[in-house]
């Protein structure tokens, strides 16, 4: 069932050293990094520039053609967020989580400006805390829902989905 976050977060408040460090970073007001792939549509990119995100295109560093993997090194070098509309980066066959940067994998509906920012809302994260987002992580994302799967420090994986709901923000439980 889905559960407001507020709630989780009231029922599971975080310590008042993570509730620091969070604050800590938020003051840093560092910016997420992105890399887009040939197949991330360019309006999605002008979209996330308007925004204020630093972006960076397949055809800016010349690596238009290259195969899936040429991108995932790139962005991973280079501690960019990937972000593309190719669904082969869910594989963990040929992208394990252990080895990738943080992925994110859009489906934008209809593809209108509309549809392109209802899909943007999971990188929220990624705007205002861009230093818990570094790699390990795929999302995919579409205009009602995404669902994260992450590899922690110790080696454990988590799956987690969420939606925006009347103007909350809901995780499935």
């Amino acid at each position: 069932m889905w559960i407001d976050i507020a709630q989780l977060i009231a029922a599971d408040p975080p310590t008042a050293k993570e509730a620091q460090q969070i604050v800590d970073f938020t003051k840093r007001k560092a910016k997420a990094r992105f890399y887009t792939d040939e197949n991330f549509p360019s309006r999605a990119t002008q979209i996330l520039r308007h925004n204020g995100a630093k972006v960076t295109t397949a055809q800016d560093v010349q690596m238009l053609h290259y195969p899936d993997e040429s991108h995932s090194a790139y962005a991973l070098k280079h501690e960019m967020i990937l972000l593309t509309c190719d669904r082969d980066y869910l594989g963990d066959r040929r992208f394990p989580l252990i080895k990738c940067p943080a992925i994110y994998v859009f489906q934008f509906g209809t593809g209108s400006d509309e549809d392109m920012q209802l899909a943007f809302r999971c990188l929220a994260p990624a705007f205002n805390t861009p230093q818990f987002i570094d790699k390990w992580m795929k999302v995919d994302a579409s205009v009602n829902e995404w669902t994260e799967r992450v590899r922690h420090l110790d080696g454990t994986t988590s799956r987690s989905r969420y939606r925006h709901r009347q103007g909350k923000l809901q995780q499935w439980v």
